[in-house]
């Protein structure tokens, strides 16, 4: 008997069950395939449809693209509708991406574009000064490198765009970027706040990055002492900033999410207004769970700048609908809010934007790791003393002068625009990387009629699209729950006995799921067999919710966190949001019960309508069972079955 999927057996694959519901007749295993038609069309849409070139349906849906957004049914449709992508049988090639025809009306038509070079990137770096300072002060910087002032009218034709409402143009100084500069203007000027309330507010601003939204509609009630007493509680459907929100939306028209973020909101109410509201309110509580975590991180005086970075940068990566981007914009906004603490000095999340031109720079191509290659190039800028090098740090330091001049009232402006000659942060690098990368394309476009620059296309990042979901399978008849894991262009594959776990199939699902994640994040075979023992050896039989309760999915340990928990929300007959968490600590440093004892209270709270306090006190006392039973001395499983 073939291995049957999990979205059959176990309900393991919920979210790509769901998906494939709402695409009627498309099969899950189709493969997509990029037309001709993606390469002459819109850089956001071309680019998307070459990341799903040669993927299957199923791979692609809830999958991170490129700039951080989620690709989910509606943005497949459109695109298949628009005859960018062609969805091919199950098992077929999609072959080469095919290349589209060139603009023979471009003034370079026909010529090669010529490749990126490091004297190139200090051209445009010169340009994205001048155009920082034309912007913010009025002035204009005299550029003494002639090859600058050539390319000048390139980089005008590709800032001028995305100035104004599109707010996509990112300047050399980040903290002068459009949401940056509200941040500090808006937000960290606030006196009335307190540290902790100015951190949760970054958070709030960066769930739409919207500032009249965010002036007119949430700030008259986070000006209110009431709102932080729990600021969750405000954006629960029906709560006051979901009202506020729906009346500015329905007052002015105006967008409720930066066309940054490209994010079409999944479908959970009827009213296009009413969901699109519901889909910021959400985002918002995701993100200010991640605050509340990030923050006691963040005051940590035995941690490091780096361990503090890289933790919170974790738990933002693994909350839901985050990835590697929203990671990056995320920490590059705390250490622009504590400069002083160099966050990113030494550690830098580096966006799939940045690959690119690494790949282009670097002798070689690089090695492949983002990481120690923006070091090396890093390295490489820092130390560059050609012409075209000199004449950047020059007009930095002159650029610089005028900004700490016309923001001397903001120190956290002054603070990034006072550059040490040759210390240029791995932060603003990898930023302005992704610039230029933008940059080569309107050029391969606008003038030599290209559809993009070939050479800076991105890549698939294996590492963050795959999910456990799609893969996780049982199989019947090896009695097993099974998965096969691409990594590095190679499949392994993983299996968890039915037998290690009493027969529980959804039990060895969760193992089996939570050991996709530990080899997708980089943990070896042998070592995932290790910890996949370790919980087999943790488990115990005992009461636990139907194999087609919700709580199975909904009801998952936090693998990532520093210490793991699993937290869910369920809405209670009010129509609030009730929050509510188990930790590994508390169950016995077991994973599996922390996940069993949720499931039940998620049962409690959702089906049975238990109050939240009652819920805790139900919690406590299986966590006190539980541990009550470890001191038996038996094995957790026989125990049960006796």
């Amino acid at each position: 008997m073939p291995a049957k999927p999990a979205t059959d057996c176990l309900k393991l694959l919920k979210r790509a069950k769901e998906n494939c519901r709402k695409g009627g007749d498309l099969d899950p295993t189709a493969v997509l395939r990029c037309t001709e038609k993606a390469s002459n069309c819109t850089l956001l849409l071309q680019q998307r449809c070459m990341e799903c070139h040669g993927q299957t349906v199923r791979d692609v849906l809830s999958s991170p693209m490129d700039n951080g957004t989620l690709y989910r049914m509606p943005d497949l449709r459109y695109d298949i509708k628009g005859g960018r992508l062609a969805v091919l049988p199950s098992g077929s090639q999609a072959g080469p991406i095919p290349k589209g025809k060139p603009r023979a009306d471009a003034p370079c038509a026909g010529k090669p574009l010529p490749p990126a070079s490091l004297d190139e990137f200090f051209q445009f770096l010169q340009c994205q000064l001048r155009m920082e300072l034309r912007e913010h002060t009025g002035q204009k910087l005299e550029l003494a490198d002639k090859d600058a002032e050539g390319m000048w009218p390139d980089v005008e034709a590709f800032v001028t765009p995305n100035l104004g409402a599109t707010e996509r143009w990112v300047p050399y100084h980040t903290v002068l970027g459009v949401h940056e500069l509200f941040l500090v203007e808006g937000v960290h000027a606030k006196k009335q706040w307190n540290e902790k309330q100015r951190f949760l507010a970054m958070f709030v601003f960066r769930a739409h990055c919207k500032r009249d939204l965010f002036t007119k509609a949430q700030l008259p009630h986070m000006l209110k002492d009431s709102f932080w007493k729990d600021p969750v509680a405000a954006f629960q459907p029906g709560g006051p900033m979901e009202k506020s929100m729906l009346e500015y939306r329905k007052k002015t028209g105006q967008p409720m999410i930066t066309s940054c973020f490209r994010i079409i909101p999944p479908r959970v109410l009827k009213d296009d207004t009413a969901n699109l509201v519901r889909s910021v309110t959400d985002r918002t509580v995701g993100l200010l769970e991640v605050a509340e975590m990030a923050w006691p991180v963040l005051k940590d005086g035995k941690k490091t700048a780096v361990q503090k970075i890289t933790d919170i940068s974790s738990m933002i990566r693994q909350a839901p609908g985050c990835g590697d981007t929203w990671a990056k914009m995320l920490t590059g906004c705390i250490d622009l809010a504590y400069p002083k603490e160099q966050f990113l000095e030494k550690q830098c999340d580096v966006g799939t934007g940045a690959a690119p031109p690494l790949r282009c720079l670097l002798p070689g191509g690089g090695s492949g790791d983002r990481a120690k290659d923006l070091k090396h190039m890093l390295k490489a800028v820092n130390a560059s003393k050609g012409t075209h090098a000199k004449h950047f740090w020059s007009s930095l330091k002159k650029a610089e002068g005028v900004i700490r001049g016309k923001f001397k009232a903001l120190p956290l402006v002054c603070a990034q625009a006072n550059t040490k000659e040759h210390a240029m942060t791995a932060f603003t690098l990898q930023v302005q990387l992704c610039e230029y990368r933008q940059f080569r394309h309107s050029v391969a476009r606008h003038k030599y009629g290209l559809p993009d620059d070939e050479a800076m296309r991105g890549e698939v990042d294996k590492k963050i699209t795959v999910d456990p979901d799609n893969f996780v399978e049982l199989n019947e008849k090896k009695k097993c729950v099974e998965f096969d894991i691409p990594v590095a262009e190679k499949k392994i594959h993983f299996e968890v006995p039915l037998m290690a776990v009493a027969g529980r199939k959804m039990v060895a699902a969760r193992i089996a799921a939570m050991c996709f994640i530990k080899i997708r994040e980089g943990m070896s075979k042998r070592d995932a067999e290790k910890f996949r023992d370790k919980l087999v050896g943790g488990y115990r039989e005992g009461e636990d919710v139907p194999d087609d309760s919700e709580a199975w999915h909904e009801c998952r340990v936090t693998l990532m966190h520093p210490c793991p928990l699993v937290a869910f929300h369920v809405e209670d007959k009010r129509g609030h949001k009730v929050g509510f968490q188990t930790t590994v600590m508390a169950a016995g440093n077991n994973m599996l019960e922390a996940e069993r004892i949720a499931r039940l209270c998620w049962v409690k709270l959702k089906k049975k309508g238990m109050s939240k306090d009652d819920a805790i006190a139900y919690r406590n006392g299986l966590y006190k069972k539980r541990a009550a039973e470890a001191t038996d001395g038996e094995p957790p499983a026989k125990r049960a079955r006796n």
